[in-house]
């Protein structure tokens, strides 16, 4: 008889504290932040604890994934047990697949006795992006199609709360409200907006966890200051009169167990206790995130997991260094220096040999139609001609040698996909308009649309695209965490697309994440970062940070 898949039902009662000897120091507990390493071989999902009709699930959706990377078993194993779980390797090592997997094999909560039990959301996601989020519920609806006998109805199983307009409140509330489902994949401002019009669309105390995917671009934090200077005071103040809405949430999902922590055990003794297992997950977690958690807001519990491997050092010796970090191993550096002289190379740039990485070659999609037959933006889509006729009619913004030293190297180098990361404040629509009157096949990225980057989402099927190649565009506020695994190019266009103001780490974090979007599980990938003759100086001293060194691109000077 087939087993289809299903999420067992967890009847939740509430239960009473029990009184501790002693109250954990949380200082302590951040200074003995290490890795976490899992000792035992795990050769399947299900030896990692994955229920068997979920694992086979797992194996039908995705054939190419034939056992959990160590990462991944060590998460699914601890999120079973229920431990709060700081979670960090480098991108592309499968955090957020791992979590998602996890969170599936979590039994459904139900409230009350009976065969009218009412259930509740398990897990609630938050993540910093809509992409984000239906790449999520994509891998998910993938295994809910894949499970054997007559599969659950997707929303059921996940649903997703974003802001597109008031769809959230339009469509997204009443949803959640009358057929809640398993796990809720959010952005923070969406949930708060959704729960400021109806209170009671969801309870967060019934919530069995909360995770935080790409944590450190929610939650905002300041580097720490020992100096304690006016102006940095000024900014703590400002961050705690308007905390922004992921610090909002955990602070009303978190008030009694930061009331516990601080030591208000005698107040707690008698209240009912619950408070939902944390999980939080980055391949970049600085010591200032570190600090909110553990000392500042005292949201962790004592017995928090902290699984932790390839990490880039900033910061002295506490930080883990490896030379095996896909940014170093497999992804060569590039930088175009675009001016009205021409496209040349950043000076202190090596030849591949000299650098002793392998010169990458990527395998040419076949049956591919002419590039000239490739649609215009009127055939995709018509209400942006409107917006095209107005771009023909004003001059650009953009910097026109940088887009064109773009284009040059998508049409020498790039098979299939890649990948053009412009500053936030930056219109996509304008890029794309631009690039495509060069000639490129450029798309603003949207995971809903098949031909804007959903049909190369982790999927069955994982052979090349036998399309014209591709380039997405995307602002860098809406990349973290994004996976496309036939992605072989990632284009940086200018050095503000990576400047954070007033924040070096965050800068130097940008640059690693969008790195992060090639180089996963150890493929080859290119990132080219090109940018104006004055800030050369800028990107030099971004690479010389974290330790690399530029590659020359051969076809220019």
């Amino acid at each position: 008889m087939k087993t289809s898949f299903s999420t067992p039902i967890l009847r939740r009662h509430w239960v009473r504290c029990l009184p501790l000897q002693n109250i954990r120091r949380i200082s302590q507990a951040a200074e003995e932040y290490a890795s976490y390493s899992h000792s035992k071989p795990v050769v399947t999902f299900e030896d990692a604890g994955l229920r068997p009709p979920l694992a086979k699930a797992i194996y039908t959706a995705f054939p190419n994934v034939k056992t959990p990377t160590e990462i991944q078993s060590t998460l699914i194993s601890n999120v079973m047990k229920g431990k709060d779980i700081i979670l960090q390797d480098e991108t592309g090592s499968g955090k957020s697949f791992g979590l998602i997997l996890a969170l599936l094999n979590k039994p459904r909560l139900a409230f009350g006795s009976g065969p009218r039990d009412r259930k509740a959301v398990t897990s609630l996601v938050l993540v910093p992006h809509r992409d984000l989020a239906f790449q999520m519920l994509h891998w998910i609806e993938l295994i809910v199609r894949a499970s054997a006998g007559t599969p659950p109805p997707l929303s059921s199983i996940a649903q997703v709360l974003v802001r597109e307009g008031d769809r959230h409140l339009t469509e997204g509330l009443p949803l959640v409200r009358t057929h809640p489902p398993h796990i809720l994949i959010a952005t923070p401002a969406s949930v708060m907006e959704v729960l400021r019009e109806d209170p009671d669309a969801f309870r967060l105390k019934e919530l069995s966890t909360v995770a935080l995917d790409e944590v450190d671009y929610m939650i905002e934090t300041l580097p720490l200051n020992s100096s304690n200077n006016r102006r940095h005071q000024q900014k703590i103040q400002a961050l705690e009169k308007h905390p922004g809405p992921a610090r909002a949430l955990l602070a009303e999902i978190y008030k009694d167990r930061a009331k516990l922590n601080a030591g208000s055990r005698e107040v707690m003794v008698d209240a009912p206790s619950h408070s939902p297992q944390l999980i939080m997950s980055s391949a970049t977690i600085r010591r200032q995130l570190k600090h909110f958690f553990f000392s500042e807001k005292q949201y962790l519990n004592r017995e928090v997991v902290k699984i932790r491997r390839a990490v880039m050092r900033l910061h002295g010796q506490n930080e883990l260094m490896t030379d095996q970090l896909a940014m170093h191993s497999v992804v060569s550096h590039h930088v175009l220096v675009a001016s009205d002289d021409g496209i040349v190379n950043l000076p202190s740039a090596v030849t591949a040999e000299d650098q002793g990485i392998p010169r990458l070659s990527f395998e040419e999609p076949k049956n591919v139609e002419p590039l000239e037959t490739f649609p215009t933006l009127s055939d995709i889509d018509p209400a942006v001609e409107t917006r095209s006729i107005e771009f023909s009619m004003t001059p650009s913004p953009l910097n026109q040698n940088s887009l064109e030293a773009v284009a040059a190297v998508f049409a020498l180098d790039v098979p299939s996909v890649a990948l053009l990361v412009i500053p936030s404040e930056t219109s996509v629509h304008r890029a794309v308009y631009d690039l495509r009157e060069m000639g490129v096949n450029a798309h603003g990225m949207d995971l809903l649309v098949q031909d804007r980057g959903r049909t190369y989402l982790l999927k069955a099927d994982a052979e090349p695209s036998k399309t014209n190649p591709t380039l997405l565009v995307c602002t860098s506020s809406s990349i973290r965490g994004v996976d496309l695994p036939a992605l072989t190019h990632v284009f940086i266009l200018g050095l503000e697309t990576l400047l954070a103001k007033d924040n070096w780490t965050l800068t130097l974090d940008t640059y690693i994440h969008l790195c992060g979007r090639v180089g996963r599980f150890k493929k080859h990938g290119k990132v080219i970062t090109v940018v104006e003759k004055k800030t050369v100086s800028g990107i030099e001293k971004i690479l010389s940070t974290l330790d690399i060194t530029p590659v020359r691109f051969n076809a220019f000077g």
